[in-house]
């Protein structure tokens, strides 16, 4: 007997889901997750990934998702645009705010180790190796609190809480389902990731992909979801047919090109924006 998920929606039968979903992380590209739950679909055994994966930015930085806290005081005109932190030998971290104003791009901070080898900085549900060289990472952090720890595989340091902070707007906090997306599923995709020059040419060669795969429905349009911040080096891109949305695909720059990897199921839901002309 195969188990289901309770906590998820109820998930529509799909063609294909033999699957295997990637995640681009610093490294390049890998399945990250720190928890899994069994589910079902059209008969088969899916595994869902419900935590997020840190992914490469140019010039050596990186994205994630962050820790949402209590909201953040209005005025942050103040607020460095960027937090020095130090993970040094005995896995304390030090930074050199506790508040950072978001960018369009999102949550910068320069990261600096003094930590053993096969440390990690923590941020909310991600977290990404220590760099042996300082390194400028990019966080999608909403405005809130945002917690830093290091560790490594045996012990753990204490936590540091940075107060993320909005004063020019970046952030939008629309959701998939305000795309007519609302999440069915987080399969793994035996459809391997799009790549092109640009986002678009890399989403259009994943449906062609999808294409060639005979998956049913016939996907035909795609749009981009401005999820976060506006200029975050990870996209979120939604797929579907002319009429109901099917998936969404997460879309990274990886060197010159873009890759775009298979992401969630959505409950099929009518578009709520036009198609492009």
């Amino acid at each position: 007997m195969l188990a289901t998920n309770a906590g998820l929606p109820r998930r529509h039968p799909v063609a294909v889901l033999i699957v295997i979903s990637e995640c681009a992380t610093r490294s390049g590209v890998g399945i990250v997750a720190s928890r899994l739950s069994i589910g079902t679909v059209a008969g088969l055994v899916l595994i869902t990934a419900l935590a997020g994966c840190a992914t490469t930015v140019a010039a050596g930085g990186n994205s994630a998702s962050g820790s949402p806290g209590a909201p953040p005081p209005n005025d942050g005109t103040s607020a460095p645009a960027l937090v020095e932190v130090l993970c040094d030998a005995d896995l304390s971290v030090s930074v050199s705010s506790d508040t950072v104003a978001a960018t369009s791009s999102g949550v910068a901070l320069r990261v600096t180790s003094e930590a053993p080898a096969g440390a990690y900085l923590n941020y909310g549900l991600g977290g990404d190796p220590m760099p042996a060289t300082p390194e400028t990472w990019m966080l999608a952090a909403p405005p809130g609190e945002l917690h830093l720890w290091c560790s490594t595989l045996d012990h753990e340091g204490a936590e540091v809480a940075v107060t993320v902070v909005d004063p020019d707007h970046h952030w939008s906090d629309r959701t998939l389902a305000d795309f007519g997306c609302p999440i069915g599923g987080m399969p793994y995709w035996v459809v391997s990731a799009g790549t092109g020059a640009t986002p678009e040419e890399a989403v259009t060669n994943l449906i062609a992909k999808f294409t060639a795969s005979g998956v049913s429905p016939t996907l035909t349009r795609s749009e981009h979801a401005e999820i976060g911040y506006p200029d975050a080096s990870n996209q979120t891109w939604i797929i579907g047919t002319a009429d109901t949305t099917y998936m969404t695909a997460v879309v990274a720059q990886s060197g010159s090109n873009y890759t775009a990897n298979p992401d969630a199921l959505c409950v099929a839901s009518p578009w709520t924006t036009a198609p492009d002309a």
